[in-house]
C-alpha cells in the first residue's frame, strides 16, 4: 500500500523535549498537514451537525478525503 503524502509539518517549529536525565534533547515532529486539514474540517463537520446515521468513521473519511484533495491541489 502507498502512503499518502503527508503535506510535512504543520508548524514547522523545532519542538521537543528533555530526556528525564536532562541531557539529551528528542525532538517532536509534531502534526503533518495532512492531519491539520483532517481536523480542521472534522471540526467543520461536526459544527455542521450530524444526520443519523453519521459515525465517527465517516466523519473521520471524509476529514481526510477533503484534506487529501487540499494537497493535491497544492501539488498543481
Amino acid at each position: 500500500m502507498s502512503e499518502k503524502p503527508n503535506g510535512g509539518q504543520a508548524f514547522p517549529v523545532p519542538a521537543g523535549c528533555w530526556s528525564a536525565e536532562g541531557d539529551e534533547w528528542n525532538p517532536v515532529p509534531g502534526m503533518s498537514l495532512r492531519d491539520y486539514f483532517a481536523t480542521r474540517f472534522a471540526a467543520h463537520f461536526i459544527s455542521a451537525g450530524f444526520s443519523a446515521d453519521t459515525t465517527p468513521m465517516v466523519v473521520a473519511s471524509k476529514a481526510y478525503r477533503f484534506a487529501d484533495a487540499m494537497l493535491a491541489e497544492r501539488e498543481i
